[in-house]
C-alpha cells in the first residue's frame, strides 16, 4: 500500500473528515473508498458510491465485533 499526502483546503479537509465520520470511516478509508468508486465504470453514478462506503463501513462494523449500541431496532427503522 503507498502513502499519499494531499494538500487541501481546510474547509474542504473539514468536509471530508465530516463525511468519514457520517460514515463510520477513518478519514483514509472514506477517501480511498471514494476514490476506488470514481474509478470504478459508471463511477459517477452514485450506487457505486454508496456501495463502496457501504462495503467499507461494513468491514469496520464487522471487525469491531458487530456492535449494536446505539442501533435502531427494525421497528424504529421500519416504524412498526
Amino acid at each position: 500500500m503507498t502513502t499519499l499526502t494531499v494538500d487541501m483546503d481546510d474547509r474542504l479537509a473539514a468536509q471530508v473528515e465530516q463525511q468519514a465520520g457520517r460514515y463510520g470511516l477513518p478519514v483514509e478509508e472514506y477517501v480511498a473508498a471514494v476514490l476506488r468508486a470514481a474509478q470504478t465504470p459508471g463511477g459517477a453514478d452514485r450506487d457505486v458510491r454508496a456501495q463502496e462506503l457501504a462495503r467499507g463501513a461494513y468491514r469496520q462494523w464487522n471487525a469491531a465485533g458487530r456492535p449494536e449500541a446505539g442501533a435502531m431496532s427494525m421497528a424504529e427503522v421500519f416504524g412498526r
